[in-house]
């Protein structure tokens, strides 16, 4: 599903379409192509709208599969391409063929041709039909990392010579960067532009740019986007579905993983109790959606639930899930040697949320206040690509987003929650919801504490089991639960925690 999809190509650009699997990059071609019809929304070519254009031009396709006609010819597939075109025929099949290099296979037919030869068939014949607009899904997926160089570089050969509008599906990072002026980068669930990045390198391009720091820069902030809506895809996120069940709202977090371990295993429905868990990766919006009721039951860390339960009496924490040992931090893009370095930086954090509690409480226990920095107010998958691209000095993050960020901008950490023992996560629920389901919160806890167990028996069966689930590597994933100590679902800890928290608040 596509939801507010708005961007615009200039006559002759390249435009990358780029994000993961599953977001509606080929859905959005195929509208553009005239192949599917939106619910809503219009496209235009110009002033004219989509449907009325193409009563009168085309647009070449190249797919992911060969789109050549087998039963031909080399030759004879440029020639069904011309589409009966009032033009020297033979002279101009000669000459696409020697724009792709087919000029000596033009007698042969499509199956006596390599992978990377029958898509250099296939842009001739793109090239070759005269349509002002090409559209690629996808083309190079099938070939080796150096045949897929070289269409690279033949499609930004060609198109110094003919200045087509191309529009170039991949989920090849690098391909996007190399090949367009232009990237919309797409997110999930549903599927939305999340982000526009203009590339600053003009063309030709040669193939050395690759390892340009500047095209390296864009492609780690990249990475991360990319990454990020990988994950958001996996958990469930959004609306919760109307029925029975019990709504739980989580953050994006591996400490939940013992829910999605107990679920993977059937457990839940084991245990007759129906419950759908809902992840959020904008904390506000899930507090919003418990506070309307449309989740029973909420994720929060323990500073989060003490603020709800002085603005809702009603609020009550119900379960002690975790503690973070590491799994949180402040980091700088560049190296400082204490907190107090971090004074009138630009600082990317989540606020009114965990990032920013984190802040406020090492500013606090280093003498300083949240007055001292300029915050810069992000959801928590904007932060780490903030940083990457320079855009901010310091962020505040999380797992999963934080290793990946420090990996990708090797950037240094400041402070983090080992040393800070009070990030706990709980669970709360109204009290009247909490009266009327003691039997199902029981059973919530004894799975809870079942699915712990399992994992300090088992580490590696744990993880295998979580990843696919939650988006990551059995290896990111085991790494990041080393930062994390999970409790058994009792409140007596997280209780004593608060009250060190209610010392800082006031």
């Amino acid at each position: 599903m596509l939801e507010d999809i708005y961007f615009e190509v200039e006559n002759g650009e390249v435009v990358a379409i780029l994000g993961p699997s599953g977001c509606g990059k080929t859905t959005l071609l195929k509208c553009i192509l005239g192949l599917e019809k939106s619910d809503s929304g219009e496209i235009f070519v110009g002033s004219t709208r989509l449907t009325e254009w193409l009563k009168d031009n085309r647009i070449a396709y190249v797919p992911q599969k060969y789109a050549n006609f087998n039963y031909l010819t080399v030759a004879q597939n440029i020639l069904a391409a011309l589409n009966g075109q009032e033009l020297n025929l033979d002279s101009l099949v000669e000459s696409s063929l020697k724009n792709v290099g087919l000029d000596k296979f033009k007698t042969s037919y499509p199956g006596q041709l390599s992978g990377g030869m029958q898509q250099r068939l296939a842009l001739a014949r793109a090239l070759a039909s005269g349509a002002g607009i090409i559209a690629f899904d996808e083309p190079f997926s099938s070939l080796d990392v150096e045949t897929r160089q070289q269409m690279q570089e033949l499609i930004l050969e060609s198109r110094s010579d003919n200045k087509k509008t191309m529009l170039f599906v991949t989920h090849d990072i690098e391909e996007a960067i190399f090949l367009a002026r232009k990237i919309v980068v797409m997110g999930t669930k549903p599927g939305v532009v999340r982000e526009i990045i203009d590339v600053p390198f003009n063309y030709p391009r040669p193939s050395s740019l690759r390892f340009d720091e500047e095209f390296q820069k864009i492609r780690r902030a990249l990475s991360f986007i990319v990454r990020s809506e990988g994950i958001k895809g996996k958990l469930s996120e959004g609306e919760p579905i109307v029925g029975r069940s019990h709504k739980i709202g989580l953050y994006y977090w591996p400490g939940n993983s013992p829910f999605f371990y107990a679920q993977e295993r059937g457990w839940f429905e084991n245990d007759l109790l129906p419950v759908e868990f809902i992840s959020f990766s904008d904390n506000r919006q899930k507090i919003d959606f418990w506070k309307s009721g449309k989740i029973d039951i909420l994720n929060v860390t323990i500073d989060t639930a003490l603020r709800l339960k002085k603005e809702i009496p009603d609020t009550e924490i119900i379960m002690g899930l975790n503690i973070s040992r590491g799994g949180d931090a402040l980091i700088s893009r560049d190296p400082i040697s204490s907190v107090k370095e971090i004074k009138n930086k630009r600082v990317a954090l989540e606020k009114d949320e965990i990032s920013e509690f984190f802040l406020r409480y090492v500013l606090y226990k280093n003498g300083m206040n949240l007055e001292d920095v300029i915050v810069a107010d992000m959801k928590g998958d904007e932060i780490g690509a903030a940083l990457i691209s320079g855009r901010v000095d310091a962020a505040v993050l999380w797992e999963p987003w934080l290793s990946k960020t420090l990996e990708l901008s090797r950037a240094h950490v400041v402070a983090t929650s080992r040393d800070f023992s009070v990030f706990a996560d709980v669970l709360v629920a109204r009290k009247s919801f909490a009266e009327e389901n003691k039997e199902e919160i029981q059973k919530i806890k004894m799975i809870w504490q079942k699915s712990v167990d399992a994992y300090y028996l088992n580490k590696q069966d744990f993880t295998r089991a979580v990843a696919p689930a939650v988006g990551l590597s059995a290896r990111d994933l085991a790494s990041q639960l080393e930062l994390i100590e999970f409790f058994d679902g009792g409140t007596k800890r997280v209780l004593e925690i608060g009250g060190e928290i209610k010392d800082m608040m006031r």
